[in-house]
């Protein structure tokens, strides 16, 4: 069997290959210590890694990607761990972009043989993640991040417009969204009236969180 590496999950594999064994031993930890839950587990997961100041963000979350990716070919094609990282280590031989040398390929093994491994650890949470976002990409757009900056402007003197007579607070809303092209985001002005209405409207939503966080 041959697989060809996508293009989406290279840089997490030549990390795995190229990095120290420290960042490694990292990665290996904030699996093996993550606690169960339902949330984004693949983010959650990165946070943990980039605290430790060892990886940065973007590369944490391709890193984690690829693993739990890799995970997939064990439910998907019945392949057990020690044949996903033998698959693997063949396909990084045949690929033109890498430079693996026999050195460099049995440490590659090593290492992704106890990334996998570790992974397990977390099994349960990513298939409880994965029915979550079963559920979640059926709709258009799914919620990734926001902010809101606050700007005071200052009202001038209408007549010398050199005396400032009044500040206005104005609320800006950034909304990041993910859709089937990507990570979109737009722009929403609001007033002190909105503030306390999304204030309401979320409040009451983390009560019906609360409420059946139980269940």
């Amino acid at each position: 069997m041959y697989l060809k590496i996508p293009e989406q999950y290279k840089s997490g594999i030549e990390f795995i290959l190229n990095t120290d064994d420290d960042a490694v031993d990292i990665i290996i930890s904030a699996l093996r210590d993550f606690p169960p839950t339902a949330e984004n587990v693949i983010y959650k997961i990165s946070e943990r890694i980039v605290q430790t100041q060892k990886v940065d963000a973007p590369t944490a979350v391709k890193i984690v990607d690829t693993l739990v990716s890799l995970r997939q070919l064990n439910k998907d094609e019945k392949l057990s761990n020690e044949a996903i990282v033998i698959l693997i280590s063949e396909s990084l031989e045949k690929d033109t972009e890498f430079v693996v040398t026999t050195e460099l390929r049995e440490r590659f093994r090593k290492r992704l043989s106890s990334l996998l491994q570790a992974l397990e650890s977390i099994a349960f949470s990513l298939d409880i993640s994965d029915k979550a976002s079963n559920l979640l990409i059926e709709h258009e757009r799914i919620f990734s991040d926001s902010r809101i900056v606050t700007d005071i402007r200052p009202v001038f003197d209408s007549e010398t417009e050199r005396k400032v007579e009044a500040a206005i607070l104005i609320h800006t809303l950034k909304i990041q969204y993910r859709d089937i092209e990507g990570i979109k985001e737009f722009y929403i002005a609001l007033d002190s009236d909105d503030l306390d209405n999304l204030y309401e409207q979320i409040t009451i939503a983390i009560d019906n969180r609360d409420a059946l966080g139980s269940i």
